[in-house]
């Protein structure tokens, strides 16, 4: 039991900011040694992290299918003033509500950074107890996992990068240690990203049993979930670079990652009209094409807390009450769109609400508990954004489009027609994954429509970033 209580510890280290580490006493020190005296240690510590991610200020809620999505203006967060996403939805970052989920956010996402850095230093350390291949395999799972990590803060909590990677706001740390880490350039941030990812690359590439399989990716009616795309593997790291060059607006060396992704496509094949059918199990996250996600066995409770339609409209997060947003403005009308079909339902409401999440009879199949946080769909958006030529930059996004029962582009759309054709792709492929929001922030959108109105709000470079909490700030 006491080495039970340690992992979890180690796992969710939490410190004041990030700036006051737990001190390991003796006692600490022992169970340490104890839990790493074996692999089967390692495995049990590493495992906290894929626990941890589904906490409800990361990415089992906040980060993905709540906050982000409402701060993307999906749909309306309902009339709670005491909610902290009914100020975040209007970008209220100073009134308390906010703050208090900004730093939670901010807090957690610094443990998780602080977990994986006392991980890999016992990797260091306890290693010899493992075979090389082992110890790879760890060491490469926790250096993506750390990226993954830092990447997403510095997408909240930097401005965007096209915009300022020169502000310094962004500590860095790689040890365990009651030394503050100073504030680093974002620019100087991304490259440490990288340089992880690198490095995760490597040792993944030696070790990850991802490389040599015909498919990573489990099937829809897999009861167990046993793949490797539910853990930072070799494929997710390279998905990851992807989306930090995306980020830096260094096109070129994120369409080169996109197009190594998309090579190995039948390593994550295309969701099927088959899964999407079933009666027992409906794979409506598309987990079939799923590079990395979290499964959360209490995922229906927040489909229960959040979406269910019979929750009252002060509550429920859904868009405005016509149902125009999603069926004219989101869908445009195309209701033969899978993510349609199959994610948005007429029930106990006369509008459509969001029923992604719902697991389908608690059937206990892998799929209708997942979260996606990186999908094959990503890497044809960005292909298509970056690609030069504009027929094979469309032959990228049909690809998304065709697969969704959505349509191809027409043959005379121009490279403005592309432009706008993949802002509505991201729109309509991550619902619930807190993508969108950082699609607009990337790309500077001065206005988008509200899922509340259905009609345009402004939008100003403030509203997309979040304040350093004054937990980090203040001493310092």
């Amino acid at each position: 039991m006491k080495i039970y209580v340690y992992t979890l510890a180690l796992a969710a280290l939490v410190f004041s900011g990030c700036k006051k580490w737990m001190d390991v006493k003796p006692e600490d020190k022992f169970l340490e040694e104890q839990l790493y005296s074996s692999r089967q240690g390692f495995e049990t510590s590493i495992n906290g992290f894929y626990l941890g991610n589904t906490d409800g200020t990361l990415y089992g809620g906040a980060l993905t299918m709540n906050t982000m999505d409402i701060m993307a203006q999906l749909y309306s967060a309902g009339f709670n003033s005491k909610s902290a996403n009914y100020f975040m939805q209007s970008f209220k970052y100073g009134d308390d509500p906010s703050k208090a989920l900004i730093d939670q956010i901010w807090t957690k996402q610094f443990a998780n950074i602080a977990g994986v850095n006392n991980f890999l230093a016992a990797v260091d350390k306890y290693g010899a107890v493992m075979d090389s291949s082992s110890r790879q395999l760890y060491r490469g799972e926790a250096l993506g996992l750390r990226a993954f990590y830092y990447l997403d803060l510095v997408r909240m909590f930097t401005p965007s990068y096209t915009q300022d990677s020169t502000v310094q706001l962004m500590p860095y740390y790689t040890k365990a240690s009651n030394d503050i880490s100073p504030f680093y350039p974002t620019n100087q941030v991304m490259q440490f990203i990288l340089d992880d990812l690198t490095k995760a690359e490597k040792c993944l590439l030696e070790s990850d049993p991802a490389v040599q399989q015909a498919r990573v990716s489990a099937a829809t009616a897999s009861m167990l979930r046993t793949s490797r795309n539910y853990r930072m593997n070799y494929y997710a790291v390279k998905a990851l670079k992807a989306r930090a060059y995306m980020w830096m607006g260094n096109k070129p060396a994120a369409l080169a990652a996109a197009k190594e992704m998309i090579a190995v496509q039948t390593k994550f094949p295309w969701t099927t009209t088959e899964d999407l059918k079933s009666p027992f199990f409906c794979n409506k996250v598309f987990a079939t094409e799923m590079i990395m996600g979290a499964e959360y066995t209490k995922l229906l409770d927040v489909f229960n807390n959040n979406f269910v339609s019979t929750l009252d409209e002060t509550v429920l997060l859904t868009p405005e009450s016509t149902g125009a947003f999603i069926t004219q403005t989101v869908f445009e009308g195309i209701s033969a769109d899978y993510r349609f079909q199959y994610s948005w339902k007429i029930v106990a409401k006369p509008y459509p609400t969001f029923v992604k999440y719902q697991d389908t009879q608690t059937s206990g199949y892998a799929s209708n508990r997942t979260v996606p946080l990186i999908r094959m769909g990503e890497m044809y958006l960005i292909a298509a954004e970056c690609e030069p030529d504009l027929s094979t930059a469309k032959s990228y996004l049909n690809q998304i489009r065709v697969n969704r029962n959505f349509g191809a582009l027409p043959d005379n759309a121009t490279s403005v027609d592309l432009t706008t054709a993949i802002m509505k792709e991201y729109r309509r492929e991550f619902i619930g994954e807190g993508q969108l929001f950082f699609f607009y922030k990337r790309t500077q959108a001065t206005s988008i429509i509200a899922g509340n109105t259905n009609k345009s709000i402004s939008m100003t470079s403030a509203n997309y970033t979040f304040p350093i909490p004054l937990s980090e700030t203040t001493p310092r």
